[in-house]
């Protein structure tokens, strides 16, 4: 009972680090788009609020939510805000690389054979695009800066050590993401690998891009089914995935709801809604 608890103290602890450590990584890139280093507390605020509005609709409201809030807070202008979003979300393709290799380790049959066979060619691959963009980084940076020239006097390109920066605090993200999982695992005594709690984590990403709210049903699904996948009993694949849930959507929403509240609440959603139309 005791390894229970702790146990769960645990995962509930892993998120609740893993809050500020988001907001970490967005003022890490803001600081790089606008030169200015924004009050953490704010920005706390904002991804928790994103965070609730993602969970709640359908689409890429959560994006939408802390564009609006950056610009009401008057801590960036829509195009600054909307670069530091763009520009936050490519610091993560590192680390789904990782995950989606653990993928790759954790549903083949023999690892490490398969590992020969799928994931080297594709290394392979992925480092031969990236000796392509190393190539083609001037041309590719110039014309970036003669597109934002139109919009904006100073280009929005971010230093490559301030990107460094946003994708380690994308890997120190989501390792407590994986860390969470495994966690919940083990309190229900269900003894996955790292690689499987990788690989569900990756699937609970995929899952979040299906146009349900909040993922609902298509997140659920690939849970339960990857876990079945690992050996892991029907009843206990639910009860896992159920905890989970009730952390990355339940909690979240109801953390997210308070700080959107906080924020503006009525007036913040109706800016939000309107701000597609108006960018």
């Amino acid at each position: 009972m005791l390894s229970m608890v702790t146990h769960a103290s645990l995962a509930l602890a892993a998120y609740a680090v893993s809050v500020p450590a988001v907001a970490m990584r967005w003022r890490a890139v803001l600081c790089g788009v606008t030169g200015r280093r924004l009050p953490l507390g704010k920005l706390v605020l904002a991804s928790l609020a994103s965070s609730f509005v993602n969970n709640v609709t359908a689409g890429p409201g959560g994006e939408a939510c802390r564009i609006v809030a950056l610009v009401r807070l008057k801590f960036a202008s829509a195009s600054r805000a909307t670069a530091a979003v763009v520009y936050e979300r490519l610091s993560e393709v590192p680390a789904f690389a990782l995950m989606v290799l653990a993928c790759v380790v954790a549903f083949a049959r023999g690892p490490w054979q398969q590992l020969g066979r799928i994931a080297r060619p594709t290394l392979v691959i992925g480092f031969a695009l990236c000796a392509a963009l190393w190539i083609v980084r001037g041309p590719l940076v110039r014309q970036w800066r003669r597109l934002h020239d139109r919009h904006d006097r100073d280009p929005i390109v971010i230093a490559p050590r301030t990107f460094a920066i946003s994708t380690a605090w994308s890997f120190a993200i989501w390792t407590l993401d994986i860390t969470r999982l495994w966690l919940i695992a083990r309190v229900f005594d269900a003894a996955i690998s790292v690689p499987q709690a990788a690989a569900l984590s990756a699937i609970a990403i995929v899952g979040g891009l299906a146009p349900t709210v909040g993922g609902l049903g298509v997140i659920e699904g690939g849970l339960i089914a990857g876990l079945l996948a690992f050996g892991v009993p029907s009843p206990t694949a639910i009860a896992i995935t159920v905890a989970e849930r009730s952390i990355s959507y339940g909690l979240a929403t109801a953390a997210g709801a308070g700080a959107l509240a906080l924020l503006g609440g009525r007036e913040l959603w109706s800016a939000m809604r309107a701000t597609p139309r108006t960018l």
